[in-house]
């Protein structure tokens, strides 16, 4: 169970740090709404990944994991959206606190199961948010030769490479789960 929960928070500390990196290389090239748009997205996403995780892992203290995910995703945002200025902190802030609960409450509702499939469609998302950094900035760049097609490919390999072997760490994180906690049924009649 450990090393599932740490390879989602290395994920999720690896992409706050290169995008603080992106966010200060590429400041110039993002003003306005480009600027608040990372960091609300990171916040919510790092919120929405990390809530469903510990809700999981805390399920039964729905206060203790909500509030953990809601600090985890709060600080996501803020640091990242502290690159573009205060505005974007503060959208960065509020939208990392509002995925922290709802992936809190999602993680608690959910068997583990269903929990594992939503962190690794959560993680490729956020994961994908550093790709916005390419996508939204204002200058525009013309496709000259085959080799440009080259660096995003091989991202794109390493990246399933990579969710694919954490996936694998989530099935025995399911099986540690079960074995800890006792599962309830529910007697709807005597």
């Amino acid at each position: 169970m450990l090393l599932y929960n740490t390879f989602v928070f290395f994920t999720l500390s690896a992409v706050i740090l290169i995008s603080i990196i992106l966010a200060l290389r590429q400041k110039a090239d993002m003003a306005g709404m480009t600027g608040m748009i990372i960091p609300m997205f990171i916040g919510m996403n790092i919120g929405l990944t990390s809530g469903l995780l510990l809700g999981t892992v805390f399920r039964g203290d729905l206060f203790l994991s909500t509030i953990l995910s809601m600090l985890i995703g709060a600080a996501a945002g803020t640091i990242t959206g502290a690159s573009f200025g205060s505005a974007a902190a503060i959208e960065g802030l509020m939208s990392g606190i509002m995925g922290g609960m709802m992936g809190a409450m999602l993680g608690e509702m959910l068997q583990p199961e269903k929990s594992l499939i939503f962190i690794n469609i959560f993680l490729t998302v956020t994961l994908a948010a550093l790709f916005l950094f390419k996508i939204l900035p204002k200058t525009e760049t013309a496709i000259t030769s085959k080799r440009y097609y080259m660096k995003p490919l091989l991202t794109f390999i390493f990246l399933v490479f990579y969710l694919y072997s954490g996936s694998k760490l989530g099935h025995t994180w399911i099986e540690t789960l079960k074995g800890s906690t006792p599962q309830q049924e529910h007697k709807h009649h005597p």
